[in-house]
């Protein structure tokens, strides 16, 4: 069946003389963690169907202003992501995008497609700028305009067009304001689904509760929309509204059923409730329907391992980490997995790769310092040390260096990160058994036994 799709292919931009310069695993790296950048975005605004190959990255969405957007979002993410990932190197990766409008075909049997459409976006793509967004005719002629900063490009002969040349437009940035000063009457449901999504980059504190009125005005116009179903769920669940959010997850699968964020998002909330088979289920379908679903794999180790399941939990954090050699949290996890099997030299390993992955990272700098401290104590103090600076008010940090302190013999040291802790968190109940103890040792009496007494007047958490 022939289907209408808007078609972004993506690429970073390879000079020759650059990777020959890089080495492999720099290399490795920087396209595992581009290519969990564009997934992780391209859930968010439902694309329907991606393919990754050496050529580059294909996405396939139901409206070109969703394309457009993820587009844009995606240059800007990545600018600011690689950053970080070529910091130590004179050379940078920028990206290039191109996005046609047109008709395809899904091979029977298999989420593969076909058509036109795909080879002129890669066209489009292999035109563009680096750090641009490229388009063509058919995609200005079906957005909204004035919503939109664009600019004429080139005229190129895209091999396999069926023009003999194609004027292409740089699409530079989206006019926030237009969009928030339209009348709400005259929006669709796609124009509140795309406030909502973008309300990611607005960072102000009502942004929550203004994403989440997009959703549900979406789909008061449009109730059969899957992506603003699945978000809403999320927002729903980070409130508390578990059965909301449950409600919103299944509406989503009702209508798309290979809909692998929805999966992966109900399998969290069943994994929370307590419901471990039904969450295993829902993680084995993310992953049937999108195999390098990277997030999922990771879950689905965590919950082998809650079981118990320590062949399975192995084979799936193995399988993240070679998805995504540089993911912190995976090593962080897969450290703390084998350290409790005993095996301590891997264990080891994935605890520095961890840091060297993230390395102000609080959690790996705590995992290691409890790690280290009947091996290097030293050692041990840097690390929750560090965990504090990237975190001052890391309560469980600032308690084991202070239970550290106070083993080596510095009482005033134990003192000040024990009161830091109350300060961040008042009335927690081990810390103040904490410094009872502390003061009980120094010869207080007097406050070792007010310590207590607020202690146990302290609710457990």
């Amino acid at each position: 069946m022939d289907i209408y799709f808007a078609a972004v292919f993506t690429d970073l931009v390879r000079h020759s003389v650059v990777w020959n310069r890089v080495s492999r695993d720099a290399v490795t790296n920087v396209i595992t963690e581009y290519r969990y950048l564009s997934q992780t975005l391209a859930g968010q605004y439902g694309r329907r169907h991606e393919n990754f190959t050496g050529d580059g990255h294909l996405f396939l969405f139901e409206s070109a202003d969703v394309a457009v957007h993820f587009g844009l979002k995606l240059i800007a993410f990545w600018k600011q992501r690689r950053r970080y990932l070529t910091k130590d190197s004179a050379d940078d990766l920028p990206i290039r995008v191109g996005c046609h409008f047109g008709e395809c075909s899904r091979i029977e049997d298999s989420d593969a497609w076909i058509g036109r459409v795909l080879n002129i976006a890669k066209r489009v793509e292999s035109c563009a700028s680096p750090d641009s967004l490229f388009v063509t005719q058919t995609i200005l002629d079906l957005i909204d305009l004035p919503a939109y900063e664009f600019e004429e490009a080139e005229t190129c002969e895209l091999k396999g067009d069926f023009l003999p040349r194609r004027q292409l437009y740089r699409l530079i940035s989206i006019d926030h304001t237009a969009l928030a000063a339209r009348p709400e009457d005259r929006m669709t449901a796609e124009d509140w689904f795309l406030t909502g999504v973008g309300q990611q980059r607005v960072g102000e504190g009502n942004s929550t509760e203004v994403e989440r009125r997009c959703y549900e005005r979406a789909l008061d116009l449009r109730a059969n929309y899957p992506e603003a179903h699945n978000n809403l769920g999320v927002l729903l669940k980070s409130s508390g509204d578990q059965l909301g959010a449950a409600r919103q997850y299944n509406a989503a699968l009702r209508l798309w059923p290979r809909y692998p964020e929805a999966h992966y998002n109900f399998a969290i909330l069943l994994e929370e409730g307590g419901d471990l088979n039904q969450a295993e289920m829902h993680y084995r379908d993310a992953i049937k329907f999108r195999p390098d679903y990277v997030d999922a794999w990771l879950r689905l180790a965590g919950l082998f391992e809650r079981g118990n399941d320590r062949i399975e939990a192995e084979r799936h954090y193995e399988a993240v980490l070679q998805l995504r050699p540089g993911f912190a949290e995976a090593h962080n996890n897969y450290a703390i997995f084998l350290e409790a099997g005993g095996d301590i030299a891997r264990a080891e390993n994935h605890y520095r790769a961890a840091l060297k992955a993230s390395p102000e990272s609080p959690e790996a700098h705590f995992n290691y310092a409890m790690f280290l401290e009947s091996r290097d104590r030293v050692q041990a103090e840097a690390h929750y040390r560090a965990a504090i600076r990237a975190r001052a008010n890391y309560v469980e940090a600032l308690n084991n260096l202070a239970i550290l302190l106070q083993e080596n013999g510095d009482v005033a040291g134990a003192e000040t990160y024990y009161l830091a802790a109350l300060r961040h968190r008042p009335g927690d109940r081990n810390t103040l058994y904490n410094l009872a103890t502390l003061a009980k040792a120094a010869g207080d009496n007097l406050a070792s036994d007010s310590y207590r007494e607020q202690a146990s007047k302290t609710e457990l958490p």
